[in-house]
């Protein structure tokens, strides 16, 4: 069959998919409003006085005919100097398994550690660090204690190494911000919906108050309880807001016209938001269902206790930046204590808007952030770092793939390609 023919079927369907595909509906101006009343206009920009460091990494792996799969990490950490230097902290990692289970944490746990190294190196001769993070810093995972057990370990170390950055930001004049360029949560918009609708009408917003996160719920709820009411009832319109399918990123790239940052959202522990924790209107990570139920499993004492330190840490803060240059709506995760939040995580009860202080130092943050950034880079240190880091792929399998072959086979291992990487070296030629 030749390409021209499967170009043609692809064109016909395109055209037929699109038709059935809805046009997301405009916001109406009611809620737009009160999406803009958490957006603060700040263009202002101003050079960190000491030093910044930035971090990121890059990930590949060979897999091979049985299930054994080798994993290879490599990150590093750029300090940027008053003086126009740069110095290089690299770190790497090789792991082998049979399934290979969390290696996005064994990727992610890299970088983080890579970045406190940095930070500490800075440290020894500043007393100033502003660290920017390739990705989010919010703690989430896999509530399923089986899985948790076979990935121990690595998920330790991961809860380890961002407890150290959160702490590094309170012992020291350390500010970290982790930087995400693709988004697709939408904390902000539903606590935003969900606080206007308990103002509205508090008893359904009362019901739906513990859920504030999951707005799909929220939606097939508050559809039961308008169900009968006229058309134009205010319900309603709350309802149509929870039924739009948008992250906070991309509403706000439609919505704020200059650049500025959004209100900070501190996040209470991911934990919460489970169905079993969510009916037992869980309030603190002490008293959750799911930390007793960890203790049930021996080989995650460990585990406990590095999730027991991270929420006696302050809690990580989220908020939506629009660069001076106006291009692009960026996530930003940074420790709650750098906006004056002086509790622990693991009793935040819910998701809280910071107040004013936390506004005034979330614009700090931002001047600093918009001093990095030139069009058309967003933070151009993250991007430097990323094209000193970055791993191409033809590069591994001629370099570093053959060596860890040769390395197994050494060692007694029968190690073949799988069959797709033979297919696709053949068509493709890599």
């Amino acid at each position: 069959m030749s390409e021209e023919e499967f170009f043609s079927m692809f064109v016909e369907e395109l055209r037929e998919a699109v038709k059935s595909l809805p046009l997301p509906e405009p916001k109406s101006s009611w809620a737009r409003s009160l999406y803009l009343s958490k957006w603060n206009p700040h263009n202002a920009s101003s050079k960190f006085k000491d030093v910044v460091v930035a971090c990121d990494g890059s990930p590949s792996k060979s897999s091979f005919s049985g299930g054994l799969v080798a994993l290879v990490a490599r990150a590093v950490a750029h300090i940027y100097k008053e003086d126009g230097l740069v110095e290089n902290i690299p770190g790497f990692a090789l792991k082998f398994d049979y399934k290979l289970m969390g290696r996005s944490l064994f990727m992610k746990t890299l970088e983080i550690e890579v970045l406190r190294k940095g930070i500490e190196r800075a440290l020894e001769k500043h007393k100033h660090v502003f660290a920017v993070f390739d990705g989010s810093l919010y703690l989430t995972f896999f509530h399923y204690p089986p899985v948790l057990e076979t990935i121990a370990e690595v998920f330790k170390k991961y809860v380890k190494e961002l407890s150290s950055l959160i702490k590094l930001t309170q012992e020291n004049s350390v500010k970290i911000l982790g930087i995400s360029k693709d988004s697709d949560i939408s904390y902000l918009r539903a606590k935003i919906i969900l606080d206007a609708l308990l103002q509205a009408n508090p008893q359904i917003g009362d019901e739906l108050a513990l859920r504030g996160r999951r707005i799909k719920w929220m939606a097939e709820r508050l559809r039961q309880k308008i169900d009968g009411l006229p058309e134009d009832a205010l319900p309603r319109s709350y309802l149509k807001e929870f039924e739009l399918e948008i992250s906070d990123e991309e509403l706000y790239d439609e919505i704020a016209s200059e650049p500025g940052f959004t209100t900070p959202l501190l996040l209470a522990p991911h934990t919460y938001f489970l169905r079993e924790e969510l009916k037992k209107k869980t309030m603190s990570w002490r008293e959750s269902k799911f930390r007793r139920e960890l203790e049930r499993y021996e080989k995650l004492s460990s585990v406990i206790d590095a999730l027991d330190n991270f929420y006696s840490l302050p809690p990580m803060a989220v908020f939506y930046w629009k660069p001076k240059h106006g291009l692009g709506v960026y996530r930003i995760d940074t420790p709650a204590n750098l906006l004056g939040y002086i509790g622990k995580c693991g009793d935040l009860p819910e998701d809280v808007f910071t107040d004013n202080v936390g506004v005034e130092k979330s614009g700090q943050l931002v001047e600093t952030l918009n001093s990095l950034s030139h069009a058309p880079y967003t933070v151009k240190p993250l991007t430097e770092v990323d094209a000193a880091v970055r791993l191409d792929r033809g590069l591994y399998k001629q370099a570093y793939e053959p060596v860890i072959t040769e390395e197994l086979r050494k060692k007694g291992f029968r190690v073949n390609p799988r069959k797709r990487s033979i297919r696709d070296l053949v068509l493709r030629g890599y």
